[in-house]
This record gives structure tokens, C-alpha cells and sequence, in this order.
């Protein structure tokens, strides 16, 4: 089994995440929504501060394989402080 990384990048703060072996790229795939669920799930206060997430997954030599971005922007209504 292959062994990536999924790490997360925001405009303050990069941290490598978790480690995965996967035999293929569809398991790597649904590994990384399952992560980015997780993510959401425990720090959905913290989006709000950053606004803009992005999520990767590189292989051992740290090669980019897959990228999600995610963003959370407040809309304000006219007239709204």
C-alpha cells in the first residue's frame, strides 16, 4: 500500500494532518471527503476565522495528488452591520 498525507492550508497556518495507506485512488479519494467531513464537524467555529481552507493530499515524495478548497464568506443583507 501507498502511503499520503492529508494536510490542511489556511492564509495563517499549515499543519500535516494524518497519514493513510491506500491501494488506490478512489479509497484515497473517499478517505480525504471523510476527513474533510471530520474537519468541518470538530472545528466548524474555526472556518469562520480563517474563511479559506484548503485540503491536500500528497504521496510520500510530497507530490500534490488532490485539492479541496474551502471557503465560508458571511453575506451580509443592505444596510446590515
Amino acid at each position: 500500500m501507498a502511503l499520503y498525507h492529508i494536510n490542511i492550508r489556511t492564509e495563517s497556518h499549515i499543519a500535516e494532518c494524518i497519514d493513510v495507506e491506500r491501494d488506490d485512488l478512489t479509497g484515497l479519494r473517499l478517505e480525504m471527503a471523510r476527513f474533510v467531513g471530520e474537519l468541518l464537524r470538530d472545528h466548524a467555529e474555526q472556518i469562520w476565522v480563517d474563511e479559506d481552507w484548503r485540503v491536500d493530499v500528497t504521496d510520500a515524495n510530497g507530490a500534490i495528488i488532490y485539492v479541496m478548497h474551502i471557503g465560508a464568506n458571511e453575506v451580509g443583507k443592505k444596510g446590515e452591520e
